[in-house]
């Protein structure tokens, strides 16, 4: 899995390649600059007049937008480069790479105020080398009326390390931000390229390497991951041609109500879908029948209900039974929030050892009785999204989106379970401090029951006796995949939660088949 990093975590790797292994400043924005070279002539592809603009900032961020002039000046590139800022306050590498270009009769130029701005020509590509990874606020003048200015002159722009005006940690910005084409980020990717909205500032993002070693990055002890199809195919259950459906385990999955059948049939549908050997339905005695023509492959057991048609503590004695048959228990999707119903799912939840799913109703269930998961035993993955985490924690659904991140984390060793925090993008956490961050799924999966075919996925997951970690990247990604293709094939604005479900065929198949 890729590494992502925060700031600080960027810093000290760079600290410890300079100070402890030896590796000069410069040798590195060597490498830096010219991977940005690469990228600029690419972009420029077969444009006959190759003129290209250089914004730089004052800091290293500047030296390598500088450098990375100097490399397309001896290409042929009509180069002008602008900084932005005193260059009286210049230092270190970036003041090296100053000199140099003047040494070299390269154009530049100096913008103190918005007014410098007059008369300036984008060429055929900009090049934002204006700020770096340190930024946490407001952009300054005059590189707030830079950005600005870049982003209104139609040009494609290649940002350095990333989009100046970007936060680094959390993806998001304050002022002003450059709407890059193009980003190639320096050493390893940072976080704010792939969350929103800084994933949608960032456009295409290279991760280039820079020459810090391998043994430098691990000694960082960085804990944050981007996951992608190798991470995910790596961790398919096998499927021996030998075995039977027992051997694919059994599922046991409660969920439900009145007006909430399709919930529970979606769930459902998904734990076969992913490959379970069996699944069992526990479902309100008054639906029983609804969902028997729904499902075919699917067994149901009706339980007692309420008056409202959801499940009643009468239900616990069965629920009980049928655990000691299942090898996974998975709850929550439809079940309402009666408040009978949300002492069966407690009650359930504490005299469970199985690998258990809780989600949706499963999880509102617990407001007020967190510390009732707190004391769960046996392993579990919670899959809220940032509502249902607000009311199982107390935050605010405000304080969850601006670092899922972190909240995931906390709330995972909080809980001592696994956390999949739904949104764009899904974050899982694990009560070990590891963090992934998955790198699937679109807009078009902003659809009712979609969470609910994810629970089943996870289910069916775990029943074939992958651990809780290795069951929510797997199905995490897997979900965000098939809806990708769904939204290939429909469009993401007519994909449907059912539509998820029916493509993960093809969302297995793609992994099998190492794409």
């Amino acid at each position: 899995m890729k590494r992502l990093v925060t700031a600080r975590e960027m810093r000290e790797m760079d600290r410890l390649t300079i100070e402890g292994v030896g590796i000069p400043g410069l040798l590195l924005m060597e490498a830096a600059s010219r991977a940005v070279a690469d990228a600029a002539c690419d972009l420029l592809g077969q444009s006959e007049s190759k003129k290209v603009a250089v914004f730089c900032g004052k800091g290293n961020n500047g030296g390598d937008g500088m450098a990375a002039a100097r490399h397309l000046f001896s290409r042929g590139v009509e180069v002008s480069v602008f900084l932005a800022g005193n260059p009286g306050s210049l230092k270190g590498d970036a003041l090296v790479q100053w000199t140099i270009l003047k040494g070299m009769g390269i154009p530049v130029s100096v913008l103190r105020s918005q007014n410098d701005l007059r008369g300036v020509r984008a060429g055929d590509l900009v090049i934002d080398a204006l700020l770096g990874t340190g930024l946490v606020g407001d952009v300054e003048e005059p590189v707030a009326s830079v950005l600005a200015w870049i982003n209104r002159s139609g040009r494609p722009v290649l940002s350095v390390d990333l989009p100046s005006g970007l936060w680094c940690d959390t993806g998001s910005f304050g002022n002003a931000c450059v709407h890059a084409a193009r980003t190639v980020t320096l050493g390893e990717l940072k976080r704010g390229l792939v969350l929103y909205p800084g994933r949608q500032k960032s456009g295409r993002v290279d991760v280039v390497d820079i020459g810090i070693p391998d043994s430098v990055a691990s000694s960082v002890g960085i804990n944050t991951f981007w996951v992608e199809s190798g991470d995910a195919t790596a961790r398919l259950p096998e499927r021996p041609a030998w075995a039977h459906k027992g051997a694919f385990g059994k599922t046991l999955i409660l969920a439900g109500s009145t007006g909430m059948t399709g919930a529970a049939a979606l769930c459902s549908s998904a734990v076969l879908r992913t490959g379970a050997g069996l699944a069992v339905l526990g479902t309100p005695s008054g639906l029983n029948s609804i969902m028997e023509e729904k499902l075919t492959e699917v067994m149901t057991k009706p339980l007692p209900q309420t008056d409202s048609g959801s499940l009643s503590l009468d239900a616990v004695a069965a629920i009980t039974d049928m655990m000691g048959w299942a090898d996974v228990l998975a709850l929550g999707p439809g079940l309402s929030r009666h408040p009978e119903t949300a002492e069966v799912v407690r009650k359930t939840v504490a005299r469970s050892k199985r690998p258990t799913v809780i989600d949706a109703d499963g999880i509102n269930a617990f407001e007020g009785h967190a510390e009732l998961l707190e004391k769960k035993k046996g392993p579990f993955i919670l899959t809220p999204h940032s509502g249902e985490l607000s009311r199982l924690t107390g935050l605010s659904v405000e304080a969850i989106e601006r670092d899922r991140i972190e909240t995931a984390r906390t709330a995972a060793k909080r809980f001592g379970c696994v956390i999949v925090l739904k949104g764009a993008p899904t974050v899982t956490a694990c009560p070990d401090g590891c963090v992934t961050v998955n790198s699937t799924g679109n807009s078009g999966m902003a659809t009712a029951g979609a969470g609910d075919v994810l629970t089943g996925i996870l289910a069916g997951l775990l029943a074939q006796g992958l651990s809780p970690a290795d069951a929510a990247l797997c199905g995490v990604f897997l979900h965000g995949l098939a809806g990708d293709l769904a939204a290939s094939a429909k469009s993401a604005r007519s994909i449907t939660a059912g539509d998820i479900a029916d493509f993960l065929g093809a969302a297995f198949q793609s992994l099998e088949a190492g794409h």
